[in-house]
């Protein structure tokens, strides 16, 4: 059975309408990454969640036809989601490349997995540790 997860919570004011950067930590550590749902006017759930995907409101997950829908349909977006997220990604400059995991919470720094003296020793190691 997939997580529980909140249905029609009371959420902060201009909640869906706030650049993430302008939250609180304490909102932020009541919100990020729990997903909830809202009761529609037809009795479906909109399911969604404050993650990062959208730098101003939670990110639409999609919308389910009862509550039991909802808590499968938010637990396999989490988990699609954290795959994506922990997949790093290459940045650099002419001589210096990292891999890095990228932070999409504000406050949180991107963690730096590997550092590489080229494009090709950069590529070379994630088509070994990442491929596809």
């Amino acid at each position: 059975m997939p997580a529980r997860i909140p249905l029609d919570p009371i959420l902060p004011d201009n909640f869906d309408n706030t650049p993430n950067e302008d939250r609180s930590a304490a909102e932020l550590d009541a919100w990020w990454d729990k997903p909830f749902g809202v009761t529609m006017d037809d009795g479906k759930i909109d399911v969604r969640c404050l993650n990062g995907g959208a730098w101003d409101r939670p990110t639409y997950w999609g919308v389910a036809d009862d509550y039991e829908a909802a808590c499968a349909l938010a637990e396999q977006q989490m988990t699609r989601w954290n795959e994506y997220r922990s997949r790093p990604v290459l940045r650099g400059s002419a001589d210096r490349f990292f891999a890095v995991i990228v932070s999409l919470r504000p406050g949180v720094p991107e963690q730096v997995l590997e550092e590489f003296g080229s494009i090709e020793e950069a590529s070379a190691w994630m088509h070994k540790n990442y491929p596809g």
